[in-house]
């Protein structure tokens, strides 16, 4: 029905069309969506479509027929996207409102689908204005939303994500509209990490605009690398890091005894690094031990601590490291989770956050025959995907794997 239009005007069409219908999709998946999509796919799918692939599919060609002239063309093919992906880059980084997070239900993504479908379809403009309407749920802000009944939740719930990060760790603690994140993940620090993929993400689903605490464990990669991008997409009230850490402004270390609470009765308190420089030591043992009491029970978050850095937890701490869930040090290495923490911590539940097939071997069979004997029921995210405890007073801890919900063919 775009015949007898001018061509660039069914160009423009085609991509703005694109871009709507990408919108509730958008939504479903990720969490959001760009508001220059039109833009950045009349640019690039030509580019990619009619130079970057025919240049790669010719150099793997003459890898075989004309090694000499292989390296040249995948330099020639490379070298637009070259041009293109700093100031891509820079663009994002300037300018946040280029992505729009939308929070939408099921009712609210087929509603914007539905609408967007009449939108295309050549029907009178008078109607066409008016599906644009079914979009509009999809579009509200969440502080829009806010002024909404919102499903009752029970008195005091305390609910933990140990997300899906692969290798790495990344905890999500909230209560009401309080949110604490205990480490990003891992990826890369200049270009896609967890922090973008699966934090960011699982926190817009949740509804959380902003952090009340950001808590960087230690430096490592696998913790620390999607912090930028966490502080740069959401307003962050709280940083604190262990070890030598690169902090952001504002940013203070943690240090053993310090304490803090949220409204409700929850009450957070580092129970490692200690102060000066005896309590840096190696990366792993400068991790900052996070103990919270909420909801009548106890949860400590160990880091990457080791064996050695665990015993000065347990002389120091000794009975008040007792905690009802732990979150395992170091993925369950085998230099980790010693059976003095154990009998220190004797906890009833514990996760691991670790990668499928790591190549670490995490976690380690003398530490999962250690728990086995100490009667704790482990959980780990490589099997059952992200895992998410409620803590409510009075009831036993309600544990959910994402994997179990949302079964997929191929798992």
């Amino acid at each position: 029905w775009q015949r007898g239009l001018p061509r660039w005007r069914r160009v423009l069409l085609t991509h703005g069309f694109m871009s709507l219908v990408m919108l509730p999709l958008g939504a479903w998946w990720f969490g959001g969506s760009s508001v220059i999509a039109g833009l950045a796919n009349l640019v690039m799918i030509p580019l990619i479509g009619l130079v970057v692939v025919p240049l790669a599919l010719l150099a793997v060609v003459c890898m075989y027929l004309i090694p000499a002239a292989e390296l040249p063309l995948w330099q020639l093919a490379a070298w637009p996207l070259q041009q293109l992906t700093p100031l891509a880059r820079a663009l994002t980084q300037a300018n946040d409102w280029l992505y729009q997070p939308f929070r939408g239900s099921l009712a609210d993504v087929l509603l914007a689908a539905a609408g967007i479908l009449l939108v295309i379809l050549p029907l009178p403009l008078r109607t066409r204005a008016l599906a644009l309407l079914l979009v509009l749920p999809l579009l509200l802000p969440a502080d829009f939303r806010a002024g909404f009944p919102q499903p009752a939740q029970a008195p005091g719930l305390l609910r933990v994500a140990v997300l899906d990060v692969g290798q790495g760790t990344a905890v999500v603690i909230s209560s009401g509209p309080r949110v604490l994140v205990y480490d990003t993940g891992g990826g890369d620090p200049a270009g896609v990490t967890m922090a973008d993929s699966v934090v960011l993400p699982y926190l817009r689903e949740r509804g959380a605009s902003a952090l009340d605490t950001l808590v960087i464990s230690h430096p490592d990669n696998d913790h620390s690398a999607g912090a930028a991008a966490l502080l740069g997409a959401m307003p962050t009230s709280r940083v604190y890091f262990g070890g030598e850490w690169q902090a952001a402004d504002g940013a203070r270390p943690c240090l053993a005894g310090h304490a803090w609470r949220w409204p409700g009765g929850l009450q957070f308190q580092f129970l490692s690094p200690v102060p000066g420089p005896g309590g840096a030591g190696p990366s792993n043992d400068s991790s900052c031990v996070l103990q919270i009491e909420a909801a009548g029970y106890r949860l400590l978050l160990a880091g990457d601590v080791e064996s050695p850095q665990e015993r000065e937890l347990v002389r120091y701490w000794g009975q008040g490291l007792a905690s009802d869930w732990l979150l395992v040090a170091h993925h369950g290495s085998r230099t980790s989770s010693s059976w003095a923490l154990l009998k220190a911590v004797s906890p009833s539940v514990a996760a691991i956050s670790r990668g499928y097939a790591n190549r670490f071997g995490h976690p380690h069979e003398d530490v999962l025959a250690r728990f086995e004997q100490a009667g704790v029921r482990v959980y780990d995210t490589a099997s059952g995907g992200a895992l998410e405890f409620e803590f409510v007073p009075g009831e036993a801890v309600k544990v959910a794997l994402r994997r179990e919900q949302h079964k997929r063919f191929w798992m």
